[in-house]
């Protein structure tokens, strides 16, 4: 059984014109424990949409009617997907870089091509729906952002509090990253004390959902900024996390955007703070685990007041 939830058979939708290949992939995946639902055009697929909540989606690039790229961003603007719907794209040939890019950027997790190995996308596809199915049972239990589907602070956590145990017994290390800026304010507070969430903050949400691995837990803070856990990862790892957050985020800017980037030295640019505990140190609570990678991010914040270049700071005690 591929989900976590005893009694709940997830629901896939699968999008392709090609009546031989939809019933090879639903031959595949129903003795594995999935529904499979099949639409044969982007315009069934939307109708299907309107009707059905599935717990993942694949789309071919290529349909006769509206292409992949389109069904899928369609797809994320209907309130029956929700953001931690899994999306997989299929192809039967290699996609350019800005094709690729183009569906990463829309929100799609990941790109086949065929011929699908088998053994890959049952793994695969597993995966995806495990933390669809958990994030929604959060979500549930109010640990998430209603928003975002990320972790609230008190989901943010309790995951933490996992991972350091994991790390712990394993002897890896683990790192703790914040995120914010001056950008981060642009949304407002509503008169229940709520953030509501602007449009750079979504857009951060949308790149840290695509360049976080799947082991990854994303926290959104109530003041809008964000954490990143990230198990086995050390300081290089965390700036690779800056890295690739960087390069996507450059692929989404427009003359009107905000323009958001770490190389950006003004005080629209992101600011990050972060903490990382070693294989050989001590335990830290994950409360202070936290703690600190937001001290060093509110460093990184009253640094960029005053002079350009500190825009990811590490804590120092």
């Amino acid at each position: 059984m591929p989900a976590e939830s005893p009694g709940h058979t997830p629901l896939v939708l699968l999008v392709d014109d090609q009546e031989w290949t939809s019933r090879s992939i639903e031959s595949l995946l129903q003795p594995k424990g999935y529904a499979v639902v099949r639409a044969y055009t982007g315009g069934q697929a939307l109708d299907l949409i309107e009707k059905m909540s599935p717990d993942a989606i694949m789309v071919d690039f290529q349909l006769p009617d509206i292409d992949g790229i389109e069904v899928s961003r369609a797809c994320l603007a209907s309130p029956n997907v929700k953001p931690s719907t899994p999306i997989l794209m299929m192809s039967n040939g290699s996609l350019g870089r800005a094709q690729r890019l183009d569906a990463l950027g829309t929100g799609v997790w990941d790109i086949l091509q065929h011929p699908l190995d088998p053994r890959e996308l049952v793994l695969r596809l597993g995966t995806f729906v495990n933390v669809k199915q958990r994030t929604d049972r959060l979500q549930e239990e109010g640990l998430t952002d209603p928003d975002t589907g990320f972790y609230n602070a008190r989901g943010l956590l309790r995951r933490a509090r996992e991972i350091s145990a994991d790390a712990g017994r394993l002897q890896r290390p683990v790192a703790c990253l914040a995120i914010g800026g001056d950008l981060m304010l642009d949304g407002h507070v509503d008169s229940e004390g709520v953030f509501r969430t602007s449009e750079d903050v979504l857009t951060l949400a949308e790149a840290l959902r695509v360049i976080t691995r799947t082991g990854d837990t994303v926290g959104k803070l109530p003041s809008g900024e964000f954490v990143v856990v990230a198990p086995g990862a050390d300081d290089d790892g965390v700036f690779q996390v800056i890295q690739r957050l960087n390069e996507f985020l450059a692929t989404r800017r427009t003359p009107t955007s905000s323009g958001l980037s770490f190389d950006h030295g003004g005080r629209g640019g992101l600011r990050a703070g972060y903490h990382t505990i070693q294989a050989h140190d001590e335990s830290l609570p994950p409360e202070e685990l936290l703690q600190r990678a937001t001290r060093a991010l509110r460093r990184a914040q009253v640094d960029n007041q005053t002079q350009d270049g500190f825009l990811v700071r590490s804590y120092e005690a």
